[in-house]
């Protein structure tokens, strides 16, 4: 199965790999105003049962697959390139699956609040704090307003706008009973079936991983001790940020991802 895509820029590759419930188009806002006078190839890809990608069968509605789905989407657009890849939550996951399978051709990765541990149960979460908040007017999108407080730390006009832009669209356009289904069981199909080995390895290549620390829905100690065992490793934990990081912390991620352009050799 191929994935939809949307293919900007020319130069070294960049895959784009967004989370659970949202779609490409998230990455895209969040990434290509720092990409724009960049030489790179950008690969946003919308995972099966979101965005424009129609799910896979029931029966292969799981991580392993998924990432196969993803294989399959960037040989047919990229060839045997090299690349690089940008994931957040889920999509940091398969991010790490794909650099874990095909070490030779995934030369860097950024992540932003990935997942490590595909059955919640097993998280080591954070509890949630709402750092700043302001008076928000909440005339539009009020069924979404609840999901935003859950996981935004910093709570203000501007983040609720952010919200509504880049997330509530990819939400809308999001199979349900695909996610559904890709959850059962506890999560036994969520999680990749080489997910130990995975969190045991030492990659050889240049890792950034971003983390909020008040992350409800993947906890920060996980990534502090994945980090640890790294050996080219950045590792930003923000203070003030939680699961939703690109829009709590915007600058400061943008900041992190104008740094990490610069390593390309």
């Amino acid at each position: 199965m191929q994935l939809h895509y949307v293919l900007r820029g020319h130069g070294s590759p960049i895959v784009f790999l967004h989370g659970a419930a949202i779609d490409h188009d998230a990455m895209m806002q969040w990434f290509e105003p720092l990409l724009d006078d960049q030489p790179h190839t950008r690969l946003y890809l919308d995972l099966p049962g979101m965005g424009a990608t129609p799910a896979l069968p029931p029966d292969q509605t799981d991580s392993n697959h998924i990432l196969a789905a993803i294989q399959e989407t960037i040989h047919a657009v990229l060839g045997t390139q090299p690349y690089t890849v940008v994931g957040y939550s889920y999509g940091g996951y398969l991010a790490l699956g794909l650099a874990f399978q095909q070490p030779e051709r995934v030369a860097r990765l950024f992540l932003v609040c990935p997942t490590l541990t595909g059955i919640k149960g097993e998280r080591h979460v954070a509890k949630h704090r709402v750092i700043t908040t302001t008076p928000i007017d909440v005339t539009a999108n009020a069924d979404y307003f609840a999901n935003y407080q859950k996981v935004t730390v910093v709570q203000t006009p501007q983040t609720w706008q952010a919200f509504q832009t880049q997330v509530i669209p990819g939400i809308r356009r999001t199979d349900l009973d695909a996610l559904h289904q890709l959850h059962r069981d506890h999560g036994q199909h969520y999680r990749l079936t080489f997910e130990s080995d995975l969190k045991a390895t030492r990659f050889t290549q240049p890792i950034t991983l971003l983390s909020g620390r008040y992350d409800v829905t993947i906890g920060y100690t996980d990534h502090l001790a994945f980090m640890a065992q790294q050996v080219n490793g950045t590792l930003g934990l923000f203070a003030d940020a939680g699961h939703n990081l690109p829009i709590d912390q915007y600058a400061m991620m943008a900041a992190y991802f104008r740094h990490f352009l610069t390593t390309f050799a």
